[in-house]
């Protein structure tokens, strides 16, 4: 028996209110790795204490900070017992409030070996990658996995490029943009991982297609394109009946790609589908007719009439974008838990996520 058994590290338990989900915390576990673990759809992005998306408020119990929460939260965050899941240790039981939970149970996330077994140019910047892994992943339409290289510190993450299948799917597809600095990216475009061995780490992320009555709009930007593809196919093999708008941001109509799966998507939509691509910097002398200038200028102008507060956004790209379209909806009656959003993150905001 030990001497001191008050020094022993045990589990606790973590109670998030008003949904009354539970779930335990293992020694050395963060909160939000104990939620995901348990099944949970924890709101996150990041994972490393810099987006922000995780944050919630302590109601009740201790935790310890895993890293300083003031480089993210503000003085009245900090006030008010705002903490970062990503970042929080237990020392106590807790209660927290997250107002917008969802009680969904995700397959738990898992390890796998992979190997990259073909790479397939799309844009000047982004590539299909394909990935075999050692047994079959099982995941939502939306979610992404976390990929990790030997020769590169930290873990990338990027969506499934594809929807899933009910045996679960041997081989993944993602899509993958050359970030300028990006260590992962520059050995991908560099033909540094041709046939290369990965560790693959999940599902993750809580973006999913929620039910609803209300139409569907979907905003892609760059890479962005794949959660949006990935729900969208999955979603046209059953019965919607509600009408979708899709949007897709890119530069020049060089970079507007799997313009194939869309146009299949549409044929299999059971209700009115449009797709909307908007292009930023087209040459103003080209022979581009669509629609110009930014994503969210175009939403106000092409769908506000599919706007209210039973429609659902599905957003995904770089977080100026997100920004953007969410004000923009927003302002035209969409209600804030109806808006969903995955951002793309990368080494230009410091993080290990898309890049």
């Amino acid at each position: 028996m030990s001497l001191f058994p008050f020094l022993k590290s045990s589990s606790k338990r973590v109670t998030i209110n008003p949904s009354g989900a539970s779930f335990t915390v293992k020694p050395g576990q963060s909160i939000l790795e104990a939620g995901l673990a348990a099944g949970y759809a924890m709101p996150h992005s990041c994972t490393v204490g810099t987006c922000g998306t995780c944050k919630c408020k302590l109601q009740q119990g201790r935790i310890r900070e895993l890293s300083n929460f003031a480089y993210i939260l503000n003085g009245q965050d900090l006030k008010d017992g705002v903490i970062l899941t990503c970042q929080a240790a237990l020392r106590s039981d807790v209660t927290l409030i997250i107002p917008d939970f969802e009680i969904k149970k995700l397959t738990p996330p898992e390890d796998f070996d992979g190997q990259i077994v073909a790479i397939e140019d799309l844009t000047h910047d982004t590539k299909r990658v394909r990935i075999k892994l050692d047994r079959p992943i099982h995941f939502d339409a939306g979610q992404y996995v976390q990929i990790h290289h030997e020769a590169i510190y930290g873990a990338r993450s990027y969506s499934f490029a594809m929807a899933p299948k009910d045996a679960g799917c041997g081989e993944i597809d993602l899509f993958i943009r050359h970030v300028p600095g990006g260590e992962f990216t520059g050995m991908l475009f560099d033909g540094k991982l041709d046939q290369g061995t990965v560790k693959v780490h999940g599902p993750a992320g809580n973006f999913w297609l929620r039910e609803g009555l209300g139409p569907i709009v979907c905003v892609a930007g760059g890479s962005g394109l794949a959660p949006i593809v990935s729900l969208l196919e999955q979603a046209a093999k059953s019965s919607q009946g509600r009408p979708c708008v899709m949007f897709f941001g890119a530069r020049t109509r060089e970079d507007l790609y799997c313009l194939d799966r869309i146009n299949e998507i549409e044929k299999s939509w059971d209700s009115p589908f449009k797709f909307i691509p908007v292009l930023s910097n087209e040459p103003e002398d080209s022979d581009w007719t669509g629609m110009r200038g930014f994503v969210n200028s175009a939403i106000e102008s092409a769908a506000s009439q599919y706007l209210s507060g039973e429609t659902q956004v599905y957003v995904c790209g770089p977080p100026p974008m997100i920004d953007a379209v969410s004000e923009t909806v927003g302002a035209l009656g969409v209600t804030a838990n109806n808006i969903h959003a995955d951002k793309f993150l990368d080494a230009s905001h410091g993080l290990s996520r898309h890049n």
